[in-house]
């Protein structure tokens, strides 16, 4: 098994234990968190959210927005390198509509809740290369003769 194997399986293990679940892409400065916890009157939560510096200050952002759901006992960090879409291909999309479905939802819910959190990643991942072949926001290494 090489490296990636070993990284995908621990990934893949990760995240049917895990409460809460959070797939930081860097490049994007942007997470998909995946909350699977839910009461009577808060059900899972599928979203999108800013980049943060550790993993504290995530626990502590999804604690805020959820203080109904108490404190989170254990959440997964993966730092995804890989494009938004090799989620899918390697799926990592499936075993989180699964850990949805069983934590109550039904698999049209959190399948469509994935998706389009995948979506809209792969829209910011789609303007980032534009930007990237544009050269806006990147320093040259050297410039070119003219």
């Amino acid at each position: 098994m090489d490296n990636e194997d070993q990284f995908l399986s621990q990934v893949l293990s990760g995240i049917s234990e895990a409460e809460v679940v959070t797939i930081f892409f860097p490049l994007l400065r942007r997470a998909m968190v995946i909350d699977a916890r839910g009461n009577e009157q808060s059900a899972y939560m599928v979203k999108v959210m800013p980049q943060v510096n550790s993993m504290e200050e995530r626990i502590r952002s999804i604690e805020k927005l959820r203080p109904q759901l108490g404190k989170v006992r254990s959440i997964l960090g993966v730092p995804w390198m890989k494009s938004v879409r090799r989620l899918d291909e390697h799926g990592v999309t499936r075993m989180l509509v699964d850990k949805l479905v069983s934590a109550g939802a039904t698999y049209g819910e959190a399948d469509a809740a994935v998706k389009a959190a995948a979506e809209q990643l792969w829209r910011l991942e789609k303007m980032a290369f534009v930007r990237m072949i544009r050269g806006e926001g990147f320093n040259t290494l050297w410039t070119a003769n003219r």
